[in-house]
This record gives structure tokens, C-alpha cells and sequence, in this order.
């Protein structure tokens, strides 16, 4: 059977009401972010120091003439691409308008939390007629706590805006038949959408992008496959569906044995108690016993953001009531007024499953290992298992379970009276509100620059080494590098030796680790003890050192202030005439080492 190609010509959520819904999700994110509407064009939320260089840097490359997807000023004096960097693009052209920072990131969040709930109401608006089952859903995916819960640290996974104008264009650009893997185009129009989403997904984030190329493959193997035709009250089907899972557990096993690189996503892989423990930061649910747990050593990397899969306990609850009512009676919604399933919907409740076995590579409960999913074996294919944080694969869950379950309860109010068709979806929505409550994030403002960095940016060298330093990507790191340079990078401008970015060749971290001078330096500052055991620099590495880094200027920061680094740059600086200045900073005091002034400044 085909999806009915009619059932996208109607909408059941006005106009008005997606007007009014982008007025209260745009209210929504003032709230949640608050004080940030106060201090939107000198402020931005969390720790995310990396997307507020990402628009800088972009808009500088591209005024310059240059391309956007490569930085001189890290990884100096050779730079570095940044396609392989969760580079944002999309805030990148915002600020080419905006020409600020800190208003384009933070206008750019605005517009995907709210384009994201608008997008998904009016998604839901193809099948559910309550207009508050469709906010809801709007919220569910927008605010979901999946995203609040990563806003402080990832941006990129914020960037949703596309996901649910995609599956809109999606549906309405192909009609699936039952046997066939292969759809016919519907709509060309809805095709050159479908085309333009992807490539507003693929500058935004990778992750996102995935989430959309797995539903698009899910929805056609639904339909490929017949599983929409199987008979689960039968035996057959059950024990292939064991057969599969027996065989993904041994296959995935053996992959990790023969040595195939999984690049850690089984590692990193999710956990069962992650969709039933409030994360922290949860304004009403969170307490001292889930803090404790998620900082437990049940986790591989306790505390860390990754581990958080929780949906709410509202909408779980909804969907099982809903298939215990189909159970009890299998023509559930089956009333004069309710139309039969909507065709095009019937893949959601299989693509959610999808999604939260993608989470977890390896079935594991409160950090025991119990079982390796075929979900695991994509880790081990390359390409595909750059998604290093499975967890991520959440943020579909977040989209599908809330449309399913009001797909399902809009067809279980039908022919029920007024206040069951206004009461419940008002209860539900206000309940799942409190669910979703989150305790207020921290702000860094433009004046947290320390000031040494301001004094740095007043100086004529081109190059600035900060002290502790390091190169680090998502995979390790030599040396410290403080993800807050790249944010001090945008107010002093000087070119940075090393660097954060998403992804490093090996050979440049081998290159950072055994350059002379920068290997004494890196010893010095992570392990001092081992300076006797380690030739000190030449004179002649010294002066190759300072050609190569021409007037180059050291921020000392208070960690390494009177430390072995700091004492050795003394020793090699101060002789060929740079100058220390002490500079009191709100973490401690600041040496900026500054080079000796070109004649005539």
C-alpha cells in the first residue's frame, strides 16, 4: 500500500497558531537562557568557547578573500583546514550579515530552537487535529533534554532547525510502496527541498545530518522489507528477530577482536539507565542521588554530557498506555469520527525503536555490559563510525516519540467529549513543561578576556604562545590546550602554535611533540621531574626557535605563573631582550613576556 499522497495537502495547526507558537517557543528560549536577552550582543551561554571563534574566524577568512574552510592562526606557521572541524557554517554566514560575534551565535540559537518547534508542530499538524498535541511536540523536540542538556558545551547539536522540515519534504518527495526498496518521486519540488535541507544539515552538523540519512534509510526499509506486513502474534518472526540479535552480538564481538578500529563509539556507547535518570542540571527531577549516579564510576566517563539519553518519564508513560489500549483492543481509535492510520506514519514506531538502539552499540546497565546490539557493527565500518557519541542519536528519539504517541492519542480522543480533547493535551503539555525544566546556565561575557590578552592584542607580534600549551582534538591532546583561547583568540588576533579542533592528523601532533624547544616547554609544564633526564635546547635551536615565531609574545597563565615553564622561558628570553610584565587577572596573576619593539613603533 502507498502513503496517501493526500494527507499532505492538509494541515490541521492555522497559521495563527503557528504564529503564536513561534511568539511562545521565541519566549521559551528567553527563559530558559535568561539573563542572555539582557546581554545578547556581549554574553553567550555555557563553555562553548569554539563557536564563537568558528564565526570570527569565518567572517575574517572570507573578508580577507580567503576561504573560510582554512585558519592561519592556529597550527602556526603552516594553518590548518577545517572541514574535518565542527565548524558551524551556518552561524559563520549569519555573522557575514551581522558582522558581532556574539549577537550571530546567540540570534542563530534563537532561530533553530524556535524554526525546530514550529517545525515539528506543523509536522504534526499533517495527522493530529488538537493544536496542543501538536505544541507539544513542537516543545518536546525544540527542548527537549537532550538539548538543554548539551547547550552549555555543544552548539553544533543544537542546530536542529532542519530535521522535521526535512521529514516533511521527505514524505511529500517520495511514495513508498510495500516490497520495494526504492521510492518513486512524488514531488520535484519537495525533492529540491529535500536537497536543500541536506545541505543546510551538512554545514550545520554531521550528527544531524546522520540522524536524517538513517530515517531516510529506516522509512525505505520499512516499506522495502514488508515489516509493517509482519505477525508478531506468531513464533517465526520472533525467533529471526533473535537470530538477528545472536548474530549482531558475535559478529560485533569478532570485529573488536580481529583488531577493526571502532573508533570508540562502542566505548562510548549509551546506557539503559540513561533514559530513566533526570540528568543533572534538571530543575525539579535532579536530586543529591542522581547527581551522585551520574559521577558514579558506573559510567566510562562519569559526569560527562554524553551519557544523558533521558526522554521524560510523561511520554514513555503516554506511549505505553497506548499500546496496552491496543492490545485490549486492537481496533483502537476505531470510532465513526477516526480515520484509520495514516499510512506515511506507520514506519515512526519502528524508526523510534531505530533510533534508541543506535544509542546503545552494546546493551548495558548501569555500567554492566551485557549485550553487543547489530546496531554495534556500524562502529566498525569506516566512515559511518565517525560518529564517536552514539548517545547523540537521541535527538531523533526526541522527534519521534513525542509524534507518535500525540499521533496515537489525537486518534484516541476522536469522538471523545470536549474536555477529555482539551484537558488532556493541556495536562500533558503542562506536565511535560515541568519535565523539562532546567537550572540556570552560566554566562561568559566578553569582559571575562583576561586583561593580559588585551594587553597582548595591543602588541606588533603576530604570534602568542599561552602558557600551559597544548594541541588537543576529540580524540587526545598534547600538552593543556584551554579550549578559552580560541574565544581570547578573537579579541587579541594573534596566530596560536597549537590549537582545539575537532579532528588532528597524527603526524601534526608528532610534529608539536618533537620540535625542540616546544618539547622542553611540554615536559616542563606536565612533567618537570623529567627536565634532568631530557637535553636542554641548543643555542642554536633557541635562535631557530625565535625565527621561526618572529616577535612572538607569552601569556603566562597563574597555573603556570613561578612554575618551570615559566622559569625556563625566563632563562631563554630575557637575554635576547624580551620584558616580563605582571598582570593581575581574576584567576591570579598574569606574565605577558613581551619581545623587544621593532625600531620606530
Amino acid at each position: 500500500m502507498l502513503p496517501d499522497p493526500a494527507s499532505s495537502s492538509v494541515n490541521h495547526l492555522g497559521g495563527r497558531w503557528l504564529v503564536g507558537l513561534l511568539m511562545v517557543y521565541a519566549a521559551l528560549f528567553v527563559w530558559y537562557s535568561w539573563p542572555l536577552s539582557r546581554e545578547f550582543s556581549t554574553a553567550f551561554v555555557g563553555y562553548a568557547n569554539q563557536y564563537i571563534w568558528n564565526v570570527w574566524n569565518f567572517r575574517r577568512q572570507v573578508v580577507a578573500g580567503h576561504s573560510p574552510m582554512f585558519t592561519p592562526l592556529l597550527l602556526y606557521p603552516q594553518g590548518t583546514s577545517l572541514w574535518l572541524h565542527t565548524y558551524t557554517q551556518v552561524l559563520g554566514v549569519l555573522n557575514l550579515v551581522l558582522n558581532q560575534e556574539f549577537r550571530s551565535v546567540n540570534l542563530g540559537l534563537l532561530l533553530s530552537f524556535v524554526l525546530s518547534g514550529v517545525g515539528a508542530a506543523r509536522l504534526a499538524g499533517r495527522w493530529v487535529r488538537q493544536p496542543l498535541l501538536c505544541a507539544l511536540v513542537g516543545f518536546a523536540f525544540a527542548f527537549s533534554p537532550y538539548k538543554l542538556a548539551r547547550w552549555p558545551e555543544h552548539y553544533n547539536l543544537l542546530l536542529t532547525a532542519t530535521v522535521p522540515f526535512y521529514l516533511s519534504a521527505f514524505l511529500d518527495a517520495f511514495a513508498f510502496e510495500v516490497g520495494r526498496l526504492w521510492p518513486r518521486i512524488r514531488s520535484r519540488r519537495a525533492l529540491a527541498w529535500v536537497v536543500i535541507l541536506v545541505l543546510v544539515t551538512f554545514f550545520s552538523d554531521y550528527h544531524v545530518l546522520a540522524g536524517l540519512c538513517y530515517f531516510s534509510a529506516g522509512y525505505a526499509a520499512w516499506w522495502g522489507l514488508r515489516l509493517g506486513a509482519i505477525r508478531w502474534r506468531r513464533w517465526p518472526p520472533w525467533a529471526w528477530l533473535a537470530a538477528i540479535f545472536v548474530l549482531g552480538h558475535f559478529v560485533s564481538r569478532g570485529l573488536g577482536l580481529l583488531g577493526l578500529d571502532d573508533r570508540g563509539g562502542i566505548w562510548w556507547g549509551g546506557d539503559l539507565a540513561g533514559y530513566l535518570v533526570p540528568p543533572v542540571g534538571s530543575r525539579w527531577l535532579a536530586t543529591a542521588a542522581t547527581d551522585a549516579f551520574w559521577h558514579s564510576p558506573h559510567f566510562h566517563s562519569p559526569a560527562s554530557v554524553e551519557n544523558i539519553s533521558f526522554l521524560g518519564y510523561i511520554l514513555p508513560l503516554a506511549a505505553l498506555f497506548l499500546a496496552v489500549a491496543a492490545l485490549r483492543s486492537p481496533r483502537l481509535g476505531s470510532l465513526p469520527a477516526a480515520p484509520a492510520t495514516p499510512a506515511e506514519t506507520r514506519p515512526f514506531w519502528a524508526l523510534l525503536l531505530l533510533f534508541v538502539l543506535l544509542t546503545m552499540p552494546e546493551l548495558r546497565w548501569m555500567g554492566h555490559d551485557l549485550f553487543r546490539l547489530p546496531t554495534g557493527i556500524v562502529h566498525f565500518v569506516p566512515f559511518f563510525n565517525n560518529i564517536r557519541c552514539p548517545v547523540r542519536h537521541v535527538m531523533m528519539a526526541s522527534l519521534l516519540l513525542p509524534l507518535a504517541v500525540c499521533i496515537g492519542l489525537d486518534r484516541w480522543l476522536l469522538g471523545r467529549a470536549r474536555g477529555w480533547r482539551l484537558g488532556l493535551p493541556a495536562l500533558l503539555l503542562a506536565g511535560v513543561f515541568g519535565e523539562y525544566q532546567h537550572t540556570a546556565y552560566p554566562l561568559i561575557r566578553a569582559a571575562d578576556v583576561p586583561e593580559a590578552y588585551r594587553l597582548a592584542a595591543a602588541l606588533p607580534g603576530g604570534i602568542l604562545f599561552p602558557v600551559p600549551l597544548g594541541l588537543r582534538d576529540g580524540n587526545q591532546q598534547v600538552g593543556t590546550m584551554n579550549p578559552a583561547e580560541l574565544f581570547y583568540q578573537t579579541r587579541h588576533a594573534k596566530a596560536l602554535r597549537g590549537g582545539y579542533l575537532s579532528r588532528v592528523p597524527a603526524a601534526t601532533f608528532a610534529a608539536f611533540a618533537h620540535e625542540p624547544v616546544l618539547r622542553t616547554l611540554l615536559i616542563a609544564q606536565q612533567h618537570p621531574d623529567s627536565l634532568a633526564l631530557l637535553p636542554a635546547p641548543t643555542p642554536a635551536e633557541l635562535l631557530a626557535f625565535r625565527q621561526r615565531y618572529p616577535q612572538a609574545i607569552f601569556v603566562i597563565r597563574p597555573e603556570q605563573h613561578e612554575q618551570p615553564a615559566h622559569r625556563l622561558l625566563r632563562q631563554w628570553l630575557l637575554p635576547a631582550g624580551y620584558t616580563e610584565q605582571l598582570v593581575a587577572g581574576y584567576e591570579g596573576d598574569y606574565s605577558l613576556l613581551k619581545p623587544p619593539l621593532p625600531a620606530g613603533y
